[in-house]
């Protein structure tokens, strides 16, 4: 199963896929993320984990522009609590090249990295590993 979010130009920004072979769920992020854009996408996760349980999710920023921070107080008051109630219990996420969306993901997982086991990766492959390691 595969979902497919997009903007106001009607371009994907989001793609939410089940990975049965590997046990994750892997959402691909791609271009400028306004707030909005980033807490659709993330009720869009919450969603997808709603109809296909799973423990794991692979979080793929290589492709995001720039920086998502002004979503961090949504994503750690209201995504982190309901995705626990889900059952999410590894999240790895790969940073996107840019010094902001980094800096957005180190901000994210100041706040919400100890309520379950979160990690950033620069190479998803890496990232693939961890999970696998479960």
């Amino acid at each position: 199963m595969k979902q497919e979010l997009t903007n106001s130009f009607d371009k994907v920004y989001l793609t939410i896929e089940l990975d049965e072979a590997n046990g994750w769920i892997y959402n691909n992020w791609t271009g400028v993320l306004p707030t909005e854009t980033v807490i659709r996408g993330c009720q869009a996760t919450i969603d997808f984990l709603r109809g296909n349980p799973c423990p794991q999710m692979l979080n793929d920023n290589r492709g995001v522009i720039g920086s998502w921070s002004s979503a961090n107080d949504w994503i750690a008051q209201n995504w982190v609590p309901q995705v626990l109630r889900l059952g999410l219990k590894r999240f790895a996420h790969v940073v996107s090249p840019g010094i902001f969306g980094q800096a957005s993901a180190e901000e994210m997982v100041t706040r919400v990295g100890t309520q379950f086991e979160m990690r950033l990766f620069q190479d998803i492959e890496m990232a693939k590993s961890w999970l696998r390691s479960a």
